[in-house]
């Protein structure tokens, strides 16, 4: 006795499994995404040009001068001192992201001899600067791409995945209910 073609309930469960899917691939990005925002460096007090501002620093570790917006010159004179040793400051691009609605820019690295706070003071020639400075952690490019890359893969895998299996259900079971040729 042969049995019945499988019914409509099938297409049902196809669309299911697709749709489980394709909302847990989207939970993943949005978690990814929301992890990846959070790996952004912290900005500490904003400054405009000429402020002198208050940084803390352990010594050799780098830190960032970012400035806003980021298409804004970076013609910046900064001086600074931690515990009376000289901050180094060298020239840095090496990463830009948006914080608080705004594009933020890697624009200097600033590295101490000395552990303390110290102060900092960064100078444009008139007209040449960005409408708001600040002094943040280093950037860990890594990490970002790490976390951007395995959200991507997962995320594409499982909306991959789901759409295949609810598509291979559905050729499934309508190929077991086209008629047979004789």
């Amino acid at each position: 006795m042969a049995k019945p073609p499988p019914g409509r309930g099938w297409y049902a469960v196809a669309g299911t499994v697709t749709a489980l899917g394709l909302i847990a691939a989207t939970v993943v990005l949005v978690i990814g995404v929301r992890s990846w925002l959070d790996g952004f460096p912290d900005l500490g007090e904003r400054f405009r040009g000429g402020e002198t501002v208050r940084i803390d620093v352990r010594a050799g570790e780098t830190v960032m001068l970012y400035a806003s917006p980021d298409s804004a010159p970076a013609e910046y004179v900064c001086e600074g001192e931690v515990a009376g040793s000289p901050i180094q400051v060298t020239e840095s691009r090496t990463f830009t992201f948006f914080s608080g609605l705004q594009t933020w820019a890697a624009r200097y690295e600033l590295v101490a001899d000395q552990t303390g706070t110290g102060q900092l003071t960064c100078v444009a020639p008139a007209g040449r600067g960005a409408e708001l400075l600040a002094v943040g952690e280093m950037p860990d490019n890594g990490r970002l791409l790490r976390i951007l890359g395995t959200t991507i893969a997962i995320a594409g895998g499982a909306a991959l995945i789901s759409v295949a299996v609810g598509g291979g259900m559905v050729l499934g079971v309508w190929r077991r209910r086209r008629p047979r040729r004789g």
